[in-house]
């Protein structure tokens, strides 16, 4: 069951970033460059006949306040981060720019036997393999095996019993993989998701740690931590596809994974997403959360018009942190199209299955000036929703549209079903004024 985007849910299609108080910035580059794979680093970038080759290059090169446009049907491998007040774009014609950190794994020589059907191959060589060698990370988020995911990653090298189980030795650099035989003479193409770690232990493709950025017109994908995050302001993302990310271990001691499509870390302000489709993520589309302590927050945010799919969740909100924290201020969620909740590639893998909802809140013990509004809500695979706690009343769910299986449940934490819709809106005072439908 699909659904015109914003149409169901009343959403106005909005273009103006101003309006949700994205600054100027993003919208006055100076200066163009060009990226192209028939490009030349040595080049001036200028034109696309004399194209840069790299991310690389345009990281270590580009001025602020400058944009940068990847030629369309090209794949770039590597960690980007925009300099203060750049646009990221697409020139020519075709498919998106794809933006990757894939690791392609396809040369039978670089696999060696460890022992009866598990195989080794030194990942932090890069020699060993194509695509995203410049990093030497061997947390691995996925696999991804003749275009299908295989995301059954084990945190003991004893543990390698199922076709394509794997296990990544961090500290030296290597991945082991169960398989029958070498894994890249059973495939036409093998290929790894890193977390990355060009901007420390949390990765991410694009990394906007300067802000003012304009990102548009992208592919963003293979990434075993994030799509897309930082810490800079004022960040517009439009006309996106993301897909395919996370996956890869939290290394925090916890043996968690991880792995967000956009994800805001505490102190982020005026970010701007719309019209993007994110899907085949391992936690959700999109969550701002983290750990507030007496002073974080999150500020003028506004995600609408998104189309979202196939993500383990929707959205996702948690914080703490102290009440004198300014937490959530003025966060809008508005007019998205969500679908199929809960049922991403990564989602079976998962170790807590009740998480495989839309709308994901976990603790929320700072303040919270949150409203969820006029978003449709489609299929979910536990719930359409899941709280670790019940949700302040400062955080707003109205005029949506639910949509769920005869039988599913609105929330994890309670037994009504959507058929008893109106009697858990009285109860919980969620979804005021949300239309809740049956699938047929």
């Amino acid at each position: 069951m699909r659904l015109a985007l914003g149409a169901l849910a009343g959403a106005s299609l909005l273009t103006d970033p101003l309006e949700v108080g994205v600054p100027t910035a993003v919208a006055a580059p100076m200066v163009t460059f060009y990226v192209a794979n028939t490009g030349d680093d040595n080049a001036d970038g200028l034109t696309p006949d004399t194209a840069w080759r790299s991310i690389k290059r345009m990281n270590f090169s580009t001025p602020d306040y400058a944009r940068v446009l990847f030629r369309r049907g090209d794949t770039f491998y590597g960690e980007l981060a925009p300099p203060l007040g750049c646009e990221l774009g697409a020139y020519g014609q075709g498919p998106r720019p794809v933006l990757t950190m894939f690791k392609l794994l396809n040369q039978p020589s670089s696999w060696t036997l460890h022992s009866p059907k598990v195989w080794r191959i030194e990942i932090a060589a890069p020699e060993t393999h194509e695509g995203y060698t410049a990093s030497t990370d061997a947390n691995i988020g996925y696999l991804m095996v003749d275009g299908v995911v295989k995301a059954t990653l084990k945190f003991n090298l004893d543990e390698l019993f199922q076709d394509w189980d794997f296990y990544c030795d961090i500290e030296n650099g290597v991945l082991y993989v169960r398989s029958e035989m070498n894994p890249s003479d059973r495939t036409e193409d093998l290929r790894a998701a890193p977390n990355g770690n060009a901007f420390g232990g949390t990765g991410r493709v694009i990394y906007c740690e300067k802000g003012f950025n304009n990102i548009h017109d992208l592919h963003i994908t293979g990434s075993g931590g994030c799509g897309i995050g930082g810490t800079g302001s004022g960040v517009w993302i439009h006309d996106c596809l993301i897909d395919y990310i996370g996956g890869a271990e939290l290394l925090d001691g916890s043996q968690r994974r991880y792995g967000n499509g956009i994800e805001h870390w505490v102190n982020v302000s005026g970010w701007l997403i719309e019209r993007n489709e994110i899907c085949q993520v391992y936690d959700a589309a999109w969550s701002p959360q983290g750990y507030a302590g007496a002073h974080g927050g999150w500020r003028d945010l506004t995600v609408r018009n998104n189309f979202i799919h196939e993500c383990t969740q929707s959205f996702e909100f948690w914080s703490t942190g102290e009440p004198t924290a300014p937490g959530y201020e003025r966060v809008l969620v508005q007019g998205n199209y969500c679908e199929n909740g809960g049922y991403s590639s990564f989602a079976d893998a998962r170790p807590d299955q009740d998480v495989r909802v839309h709308l994901l809140t976990y603790k929320l013990r700072t303040p919270v000036d949150i409203t969820i509004e006029r978003n449709v809500f489609v299929n979910a695979f536990s719930a359409y929703s899941y709280h670790s706690e019940a949700p302040p009343t400062s955080m707003v769910t109205r005029e949506n549209v639910i949509c769920l299986r005869r039988g599913q449940r609105l929330e994890v934490q309670s037994q009504r079903a959507i058929e008893s819709a109106m009697e858990w809106q009285a109860e919980t005072g969620r979804e005021s004024g949300s239309t809740m439908k049956v699938a047929v």
